[in-house]
């Protein structure tokens, strides 16, 4: 069981299912892909089950198997899907309701935070630059290559000390099976948010995580909060 401390010092935030809901963009884009394909489109909530580990990852899940297993197609697949997303990358995605009001709460407060993610480094900028204050962050981490993606503990690593924290002080806020991996593999607190993507069911049965309703229940956890503070 995690030792539940009330006073770490920074947040490393997941982005997609955590600060922003993307699932629609991201499920219209792959469904351009497969109407490329002359396949099915996938329904939102099918979509929540591809995302998480990447674009290469979401296109080998929405593909059947005779084709996601062929690396060719793969290939063909994710460029595509890359940029189908391109052209959407805000269309409909927008913050959590109380995520601004967190983060805004945060830096007043003096905690640094910054975002881990999956997806691609450069969709990672655009969509913090666009619906966050992306100043306030001390960075945005996306997949690019020679980074490993989560739940290796690389890049989060990297972050603690841009942010001037060692692991142990830190929160990790996400909404997956792969954050809370994440987490537990970097040695920090697995805060699991349950509006998100994630199967909310598995993430509760997980004893060493503590599972949120709302985004400012992250707060009682930070140093110089106290239990039962909101926004």
């Amino acid at each position: 069981m995690t030792k539940q401390r009330k006073n770490y010092k920074a947040v490393v935030f997941d982005l997609d299912g955590t600060l922003v809901d993307s699932l629609s963009d991201l499920t219209d884009a792959c469904n351009a892909v497969m109407a490329h394909y002359g396949l099915p489109a996938k329904s939102y909530e099918e979509g929540k089950t591809l995302i998480g580990r990447g674009l290469r990852v979401l296109m080998k899940r929405a593909l059947p198997p005779e084709m996601g297993d062929d690396p060719a197609v793969l290939d063909e697949a994710e460029a595509l899907l890359r940029e189908e997303y391109a052209r959407r990358y805000t269309a409909k995605t927008r913050p959590y309701p109380g995520i601004p009001e967190l983060l805004g709460r945060l830096k007043r407060e003096g905690i640094p935070f910054c975002v881990s993610t999956n997806k691609p480094d450069g969709a990672a900028k655009i969509v913090v630059e666009a619906l966050l204050n992306a100043g306030d962050f001390t960075a945005v981490y996306g997949q690019m290559e020679g980074r490993p993606r989560k739940p290796d503990p690389t890049s989060v690593f990297e972050l603690t000390q841009k942010m001037g924290v060692e692991p142990a002080d830190c929160v990790y806020m996400g909404d997956s099976i792969v954050d809370y991996e994440t987490a537990v593999n970097a040695g920090m607190l697995p805060l699991l948010c349950m509006w998100g993507f994630g199967d909310t069911a598995r993430l509760r049965t997980l004893e060493d995580a503590l599972c949120i309703e709302g985004p400012e229940e992250l707060l009682p956890h930070l140093e110089g909060f106290s239990d039962g503070e909101g926004l």
